[in-house]
């Protein structure tokens, strides 16, 4: 499954080129293959072990399958993999004329194909094969019976992807370095009201139904003012766990001295302003970042109601610097933040700047509704952290 003699390989236009799903084996060899790009501080074994642990979380046990390229004329077992990806089954919205539908959809994510085969088109093979294969994949009991749309992030830029129908959509992001406790506040009022939230607490304030039954509504009433359809990943609470998953592991296994990462957010109650965020530890401390994953609030319909909404979200961020510090965290980083969001970043730093990314974490969606009638245009709602797997 992974030795190979490179000089037999088939081309990548070969008719005998195959995408299936792993086998159990050839998951692991897959993941041994693609260590060398993902592990991080990880050793082998830990990282499959991570693996397996985010592979059991609810998110992932029932939905995701890992794919790998091979030659048809291999046995079972004996297959070398050309290339191999996952592909996540999620929730989400479709909003369109007025109506609001339970979907299922497709993330992307650990497309790979090992240095010495690289060239060859196996990458380009095994991306058309599945663009075929995820569009019914796994939908035999959705009402359309297939995906409308698939996402992934790319960090190879924005025009591999598009080739095959993902198209790039807004990267930005916005940093904020770490500060220690009792830094100064630069004035930044409503500090002494936020509160820390915990997982309990992110299930009730940003996957509640309640929040649920306003985003319909809102996609609703917008998919009534303008043409074109929305769709959103359902923000539910099993993608909070699945990321936490991923930082709990690496707090247990490589920071054991350290206290666990329990705190998972912050709020300001009186505001109705709610942030979950989560820590991603990398190759070495400079590439160690705390990510917000989503914010909720109500939009404000006054001018006094933005400055309140506001202020608050710079208290909340001003929370986030010192959770970084905490641990180690290189900055604060936020996807496509809103004006109000901007706002509140600039008062903590009047210099931060807006950064759109062109290389890494690109978020491309592929579209496929025209054909079941929806129309060209779709726009992506709550294009946030979160939906990154």
């Amino acid at each position: 499954m992974i030795a190979a003699d490179v000089t037999a390989l088939p081309p990548g236009d070969s008719p005998d080129l195959i995408l299936v799903p792993a086998t159990p084996e050839e998951r692991i060899a897959s993941l041994k293959l693609n260590s060398v790009a993902w592990a991080g501080p990880l050793d082998l074994k830990t990282y499959i072990a991570r693996e397996d642990h985010l592979f059991s979380q609810r998110l992932t046990r029932d939905g995701l399958t890992c794919w790998i390229l091979v030659d048809r004329t291999q046995p079972e077992g004996q297959r070398t993999i050309l290339s191999s990806c996952e592909s996540y089954r999620k929730k989400a919205l479709l909003a369109h004329d007025g109506q609001v539908e339970d979907v299922a959809t497709h993330g992307i994510g650990s497309v790979y194909c090992r240095p010495e085969f690289r060239g060859k088109g196996y990458a380009k093979r095994m991306l058309e094969e599945l663009s075929r294969h995820l569009d019914t994949w796994k939908m035999e009991k959705e009402p359309r019976k297939r995906a409308l749309f698939t996402i992934l992030f790319s960090d190879i830029g924005k025009h591999f992807y598009a080739q095959f129908g993902w198209r790039a959509f807004m990267s930005s992001h916005m940093g904020l370095k770490p500060i220690a406790d009792g830094s100064h506040t630069n004035g930044v009022p409503g500090s002494a009201q936020i509160r820390d939230l915990f997982a309990e607490d992110v299930h009730t304030h940003i996957c509640s139904d309640k929040v649920l039954t306003q985003l319909r509504d809102q996609m609703r009433a917008e998919s009534q003012k303008r043409p074109g359809a929305k769709i959103a990943i359902t923000p539910d609470f099993d993608h909070f766990v699945w990321h936490w998953a991923r930082e709990e592991f690496f707090s247990e296994t490589m920071l054991p001295d350290h206290a666990p990462p329990v705190i998972k957010g912050a709020c300001d109650d009186q505001a109705r302003v709610y942030c979950a965020w989560n820590r991603v530890f990398g190759d070495d401390p400079s590439a160690n970042v705390l990510y917000i994953l989503r914010w909720v609030y109500d939009d404000p319909t006054s001018p006094q109601e933005e400055e309140v909404i506001v202020h608050a979200m710079a208290a909340i961020l001003r929370r986030a610097q010192r959770e970084a510090q905490e641990w180690n965290l290189r900055s604060v980083e936020f996807w496509n933040p809103t004006p109000l969001l901007q706002k509140a970043a600039a008062l903590l730093d009047p210099d931060v700047q807006l950064v759109h990314r062109e290389k890494s974490s690109i978020s491309s969606l592929r579209w496929t509704g025209a054909e079941q009638g929806l129309g060209k245009d779709v726009e992506w709602w709550l294009n946030e952290k979160y939906t990154w797997c």
